[in-house]
């Protein structure tokens, strides 16, 4: 008998839980750990911050959830790793956590003292990263709205997941004018990207076009090539000297490995990024796995100011399928050769009453011919609907245990598009890429 233990239940590690539980023998002991009591559905923390949803309908209760489908929960934080005894150190567990395998899907620490006065714990500024986070954002959204001022929206230096960014401050611009507080406010968008419409991913069809019109046409000022040197009270101040003050920012934060992996020599790399062989198996540790955020994809793209490579919610479920099969296949319970995981990029990007897709299949373009299948955004009001759609889905689907990705098991293929997935590279390729009338 073994015992897989998957540390981290989010997006990569609860679906990697349920798939190792469908694919094992009840011989087999699939162990979730987490210092989270709930799993919360990451990209809907946005609205949670705005105002616009409760916490609660985007999160679900990890006990509840792991008793149902026969997963051993452990609660508490991972502190230690020996991967040559192949335990963990849990916080709060009087006994070391034993292993056979081990898949980690921990995400990422964020990297808040990168700059001096980076929110919110100590800071000045906001973040959507967390659900506590969250709450914390909605709160000073609130006391904004009673006195309404300059916004500053933004990504730190060395991020890689900008989708929320913008996603932020278009969401806000459309609440703001829903209130008619729109003309109290002016705002600004700061980031490390060299375009507006960049997300980290270079090449995109449509992406830079489609993005930096609707941040034009919302009156949204966008400062590229930008890094962000340090932020006070009311002024975030960038490196070439300009500042920009606000009532109100929310800037995203670099990410990092978490602490325990940064202590294991040789486990992950400068920044306790996890490096992989393309079976999501660690270069060195063979009974070692890792999916989702904390995994090391090198950016491709050399740009002015550092970013970083985004993983996004679709790669971490692809990441995690193929580990649970691998591991699955290492254990001899299922005849198959191993799987290697087609990182595609798919962001459904919600921007107030319109959105923007965007979509790169693969993420990494092929390294000789610097090309990828097919890369291309498309915008219209049908993107919204799509991802509230989208989250509904997915929360039934951890509800009810299953974990591969929802173009497979279930065939899912008419949850969303009946029409718009046939459609959407006509769309792409055509000279008018805003798909208003995409859905019927």
């Amino acid at each position: 008998m073994a015992n897989i233990v998957v540390i981290g239940a989010g997006l990569g590690g609860l679906p990697a839980a349920y798939e190792l539980r469908h694919l094992l023998h009840q011989k087999h002991t699939v162990t979730l750990v987490s210092e989270k009591p709930e799993f919360t559905f990451i990209p809907g923390l946005i609205q949670v911050a705005l105002d616009l949803k409760p916490l609660h309908h985007i999160q679900l209760d990890l006990a509840t959830l792991a008793q149902r489908h026969g997963l051993n929960w452990v609660s508490g934080k991972v502190t230690a790793l020996d991967p040559k005894h192949r335990t963990l150190t849990v916080e709060g567990q009087d006994e070391p956590l034993e292993y056979d395998y081990l898949l980690i899907a921990t995400g990422a620490s964020l990297d808040l003292e990168a700059i001096p006065g980076l929110g919110p714990h100590g800071g000045y500024t906001q973040s959507v990263c967390t659900p506590a986070h969250a709450l914390d954002a909605r709160q000073a959204w609130l006391e904004f709205l009673e006195h309404p001022g300059p916004i500053v929206i933004g990504a730190a230096p060395g991020a890689g997941c900008f989708g929320p960014a913008y996603e932020f401050a278009l969401i806000a611009d459309h609440e703001l004018r829903r209130r008619g507080l729109r003309d109290k406010v002016s705002m600004t968008y700061v980031t490390p990207e060299p375009y507006a419409g960049h997300l980290g991913v270079a090449g995109v069809k449509h992406a830079q076009k489609l993005t930096a019109d609707l941040m034009n046409k919302r009156g949204i000022e966008v400062i590229d090539n930008a890094a962000i040197a340090s932020i006070e009270p009311d002024t975030v101040v960038l490196s070439d000297g300009r500042r920009l003050p606000f009532a109100y920012s929310m800037i995203l934060p670099a990410f990092k490995g978490a602490q325990f992996i940064r202590d294991v020599p040789e486990l992950g790399d400068e920044r306790s990024f996890i490096p992989i062989l393309p079976t999501q198996q660690h270069a060195s540790f063979e009974n070692i796995y890792a999916v989702g955020v904390s995994v090391k994809l090198a950016q491709p793209d050399k740009t002015p100011v550092p970013i970083g490579l985004p993983k996004s919610g679709q790669m971490a479920e692809a990441m995690a399928t193929a580990a649970a099969h691998n591991i699955a296949v290492e254990l001899g319970a299922i005849d198959s050769s191993l799987k290697i995981p087609t990182l595609e990029a798919l962001c459904f990007a919600e921007f107030g009453d319109t959105g923007i897709a965007y979509i790169a299949a693969p993420v990494l373009p092929d390294p000789e011919t610097g090309q990828r299948k097919y890369s291309y955004a498309v915008r219209g009001p049908w993107v919204v609907w799509v991802k509230a759609a989208f989250e509904e889905y997915f929360m039934t689907k951890i509800r009810l245990g299953v974990g591969m990705p929802w173009f497979e098991r279930l065939g899912l293929r008419t949850l969303f598009g009946l029409k718009m997935l046939k459609d959407i590279p006509a769309i792409a390729n055509s000279k008018t890429p805003d798909s208003r009338s995409l859905v019927n």
